[in-house]
């Protein structure tokens, strides 16, 4: 009897017991790894915070965001939808002074450019203003942010600066401007929206060179 006991003790795992504690060796490896990971992240943004003004501006963040009222979902849907109207009734507005560009091409410059910033300034409701500015101002649509608020900019400039006659077609040529970077910036909040875009534009200018 203690010979069979001898026998059954010394007689191999099986093949399922393995795998499962080599499965358990390499999860706690893992644990391990990412908590030495958490750890030095922390002490890193611990040490961050000592030379930086990390905590000065995360304070002023929160003493903006108490400032700014809690809206709801619905309250916040409401006061897009009525800045993006005031934006578009500014704009229509805009597009009625087209036909006195020649005599008055500021208050039609005016008015198109003041319904695309109150249109842009009203999708702040939906994200709020922090969160909006982060995604304006990301690595993959700052240059487009620059480029819309630059073709405002050089739209006011043409229409109060540009002396006539020649303040006509640089309003002109600004709006165009202006339009085609409206369009970018807007297609780089749509799921491949650019990509799109280049395909309509590719096929746009195929068919005019009829290649």
């Amino acid at each position: 009897f203690k010979i069979s006991l001898g026998k059954s003790s010394s007689r191999p795992k099986s093949t399922k017991d393995v795998r499962r504690k080599r499965r358990e060796r390499e999860r706690d490896r893992k644990y391990n790894l990412v908590g030495k990971i958490c750890t030095m992240a922390k002490i890193w943004r611990k040490f961050k915070n000592v030379f930086s003004d990390e905590e000065e501006e995360d304070s002023w963040v929160d003493q903006f965001g108490e400032h700014c009222p809690k809206l709801s979902l619905k309250t916040r849907i409401i006061c897009w939808g009525v800045c993006f109207g005031i934006g578009t009734f500014l704009s229509f507005l805009g597009g009625i002074f087209v036909l006195k560009i020649t005599t008055q091409p500021e208050i039609f410059a005016a008015l198109y450019t003041s319904g695309n910033l109150v249109a842009m300034a009203g999708t702040c409701f939906l994200w709020g203003p922090c969160a909006q500015c982060k995604k304006m101002w990301d690595s993959e649509r700052w240059l487009a942010t620059t480029i819309y608020l630059v073709s405002m900019a050089i739209t006011l400039v043409c229409a109060f600066v540009v002396p006539p006659p020649w303040n006509v077609l640089a309003v002109i040529g600004a709006l165009i401007f202006q339009f085609c970077a409206l369009v970018w910036y807007s297609a780089s909040f749509i799921p491949c929206g650019r990509k799109i875009l280049k395909k309509i534009v590719a096929g746009i200018f195929s068919c005019c060179t009829g290649s």
